[in-house]
């Protein structure tokens, strides 16, 4: 799809035609989109699936998102904050609780006090209705992209947590292994490198196992 006027040339192209890359990242993405204005909601996935991304589902309030955020499995959802039964706040809240993903706010109030408890959801992107597909193309990328950055690091912290549990598991086997065989820190490690060889485990599957025996 076009998204210039013919008379439209070089540095007068809209940021659709300049970023024609960016926009490659969007194809075949698929979003949900919660919105109790039920014209608003078609006009955005309209507006969505024009630049190539499946619209999975529309959703009308909070309650029905949930349900069908864990059904489809959409990479954004493009979510309203004022709603009945729930709004867009608690919902972004169970979405990170339950299963995180990219969340992009498009709320029709630019009131401080909104912005703010979305922030405190963690959600990364707050656009104000209206807004134009040209405007919105960036915001979703930017909100996947650090949504993968963030994942990526929060990922890279549980290893760095978990490996300095791993250690000190390993250290406390290696202790009780030099205390009851009256051996040095490197034969204890060696021992249960071996057994670890020998049972296929681990090493600190072995190691949890000879605190475990103590």
């Amino acid at each position: 799809m076009r998204m210039w006027t013919e008379n439209q040339t070089g540095k007068d192209r809209t940021f659709v035609e300049a970023g024609k890359e960016k926009l490659r990242q969007l194809e075949g993405k698929t979003a949900l989109v919660v919105d109790d204005d039920v014209d608003h909601a078609v006009l955005v996935k309209e507006q969505l699936e024009s630049v190539g991304m499946l619209v999975s589902g529309i959703a009308h309030d909070g309650p029905t998102a949930l349900e069908m955020i864990e059904a489809l499995d959409p990479s954004i959802v493009i979510l309203d904050i004022v709603m009945p039964d729930m709004d867009g706040i608690e919902v972004a809240r169970r979405i990170n609780d339950r299963e995180p993903r990219p969340i992009l706010f498009l709320s029709a109030y630019s009131d401080i006090e909104y912005i703010e408890k979305a922030m405190a959801t963690n959600v990364l992107t707050y656009l104000v209705k209206p807004v134009k597909i040209e405007e919105m193309v960036p915001s979703i990328i930017l909100t996947m992209d650090r949504f993968r950055e963030v994942s990526a690091l929060r990922a890279a912290v549980d290893d760095m947590r978990e490996n300095i549990i791993n250690r000190e598991i390993i250290d406390k086997a290696k202790k009780l292994l030099m205390a009851e065989n009256d051996m040095s820190e490197n034969e204890a490690y060696s021992t249960i490198r071996k057994r670890s060889r020998e049972e296929n485990k681990p090493i600190v599957d072995v190691a949890h196992t000879v605190v475990a025996r103590n």
